[in-house]
């Protein structure tokens, strides 16, 4: 079983980093293979890396993420007849 919940003394001394615009800059490392599986997945959900890196990142926390909800309905497209 996963933990969701980060410890409170975790949070406490977290610093955000610098922003850049809206958005802060992450980076990682990762396995040849994991990139070609991670690049593959984003083409196939219509998503950049860094939107599926996100979206992994917020369906772990259990919030809405564009990999689940595929119909945002905000958009006026999911009201047409």
């Amino acid at each position: 079983m996963r933990m969701r919940h980060v410890r409170l003394a975790t949070m406490i001394d977290y610093k955000p980093p610098k922003m850049q615009g809206n958005k802060v800059p992450f980076s990682t490392r990762l396995t040849p293979k994991q990139h070609r599986l991670a690049a593959e997945a984003a083409a196939t959900a219509g998503l950049s890396m860094a939107e599926y890196i996100g979206a992994l990142i917020e369906r772990d926390a259990e919030l809405p993420n564009k990999l689940d909800n595929r119909e945002d309905p905000h958009l006026p497209i999911s009201r047409a007849s």
